[in-house]
């Protein structure tokens, strides 16, 4: 497929006033995007959710419209794009990798709108995974192109379904789909200003953060990035070697057993609750089966091994019990889109303190090591943010009175890089 691309002058590029976008594909009956069919893909309101579910309600939206312009276009099938640039721009792009299976919306409050109200243009894409994650009503099936994908369970007989497990979704493209979205960000400011940036810059967080390490691992087009909490993916250390592990350890009820996997100390609520259960419950289940039967070769219908979802479909219930090293084919695959440490700018890394999702003993102090390794550590500057945890909208819920926010401090990091690189 061709690329689109829409080009249009608006009186306000804030995340507010984000328009009617394209579904990737139109759903079936029985089908919805991950927030229900009260919130429809390609909605305003959809944008807003997704990056609602990642961002605390503290962070401020810019009172003032920016006035610019707004792109939207695709590479290809299930790939989609936005590119926003302020009148009053300050010579600088920003492009950011999506975390999870979000939309490329996903870092509007985090990122976009306080880099555009201070004049930077600003980028993003989906990764290529169409619209991550579609929500199944009791019964209903999802098809790519002919496939039927396998389906996560939820009470009450609903289920999910994931983009990411189509044929030809491997994340061997991730990387390369933010390098396209860059280049295309330069061609529209090019466009709208007559002049091509000065200063390129990459923020990522989560997976959005592994697909910018590997970006500036493997190009010379960004001056400087920033990583928050971003995975780590090497054959040795990544979320498989941890979370089904994790998983065994709480249905055994011996979660004391999850501080020598790697992981931070638990947090306890005000009410008894557990941090880790509560990991346990909204992100280990779904993303340990997420990338296990992406990358098995018994499950795998993105890379081509299976066709049918019967195999995947039968882990989802006991993931707990799957090893990475059940196949030595999925270490090998991991190899294949592996993170090296070999940075070609400079890089300001994050890492949450109490991340129960991507500990940092596994996937911020090993990348550290690599980078080292790498020769490149006049390059790269690594701290950890206090009493911060992975999913920065939980920081907010008052039974965690511990937990603290780490948007702030990316923020500053984000203004020190600037002065470091220029």
């Amino acid at each position: 497929m061709e690329r689109t691309l829409v080009l249009t002058e608006v009186d306000d590029l804030r995340s507010a006033a984000m328009p009617s976008y394209a579904p990737a594909r139109s759903l079936p009956p029985g089908t919805s995007g991950a927030f229900g069919p009260g919130v429809p893909i390609g909605s305003p309101a959809y944008a807003a959710a997704d990056a609602r579910a990642i961002t605390p309600a503290s962070v401020p939206s810019p009172p003032e419209p920016i006035a610019g312009w707004r792109a939207s276009g695709s590479f290809g099938a299930d790939e989609r794009f936005s590119v926003r640039v302020p009148r009053r721009w300050n010579g600088r792009l920003v492009v950011a990798g999506t975390p999870a299976q979000r939309s490329e919306f996903a870092c509007d409050r985090l990122f976009a709108d306080p880099l555009l109200a201070r004049g930077y243009a600003y980028a993003a894409g989906n990764k290529g995974v169409g619209d991550g994650v579609v929500l199944l009503a009791p019964g209903a099936t999802f098809a790519l192109d002919g496939v039927t994908l396998p389906r996560f369970p939820l009470p009450g007989g609903a289920a999910l379904s994931l983009w990411q497990h189509a044929p030809g979704k491997t994340m061997e493209r991730w990387a390369a789909e933010l390098l396209a979205v860059t280049d295309v960000a330069h061609e529209i400011v090019a466009q709208v200003h007559r002049t091509t940036p000065e200063w390129v810059y990459a923020v990522g967080l989560s997976n959005g953060g592994y697909e910018v390490r590997r970006a500036i691992e493997s190009s010379d087009r960004f001056a400087g990035a920033l990583t928050w909490n971003a995975v780590l993916w090497t054959p040795e250390h990544n979320v498989l070697r941890q979370l089904p592990p994790a998983i065994a350890a709480m249905e055994a009820g011996t979660p004391e057993r999850l501080v020598g996997l790697g992981f931070p100390p638990d947090v306890a609520g005000l009410r008894g609750g557990s941090l880790y259960a509560k990991n346990l419950v909204a992100y280990w289940y779904l993303t340990a089966w997420l990338h296990a039967v992406h990358l098995d070769p018994q499950t795998s219908i993105a890379y081509g091994d299976v066709v049918t979802p019967e195999p995947a479909d039968a882990w989802a219930t006991r993931i707990g019990d799957w090893r990475l090293d059940r196949d030595p084919r999925i270490a090998a695959r991991i190899a294949g889109f592996a993170n090296t440490g070999a940075i070609r700018c400079k890089l300001i890394d994050l890492a949450s303190e109490l991340d129960h999702l991507i500990p940092p003993a596994e996937h911020f102090a090993p990348y550290a090591a690599l980078v080292r390794g790498a020769g490149r550590a006049e390059r790269y500057r690594g701290r950890l943010l206090p009493d911060a945890q992975h999913v920065d909208a939980w920081s907010e819920d008052p039974d965690y009175p511990r937990l603290r926010p780490g948007w702030p401090q990316v923020m500053e990091a984000f203004d020190e890089l600037v002065r470091w690189v220029e």
